[in-house]
């Protein structure tokens, strides 16, 4: 949701500095970007947590995309 919300602010700021013709809010959306962009998580639950090995449904879940 937060990934959401951040991209949706990000495309507001970029096209309100086509509309303005002020650039710099157009790199407050890009900053906003590159924000989200790596604040964004992805965790897997790992069934084991002593364990260094990943589950066989996590392998094949991470194999199915390349």
């Amino acid at each position: 949701m937060k990934l959401l919300l951040l991209i949706s602010i990000a495309i507001g700021c970029v096209a309100l500095s086509f509309a303005w013709r002020e650039p710099w809010i157009g790199g407050v959306g890009l900053l906003v970007a590159f924000i989200a962009m790596f604040t964004d998580r992805d965790d897997i639950e790992v069934e084991d947590k002593r364990s260094y090995e990943t589950t066989k449904s996590v392998r094949n879940m991470r194999s199915r995309n390349r």
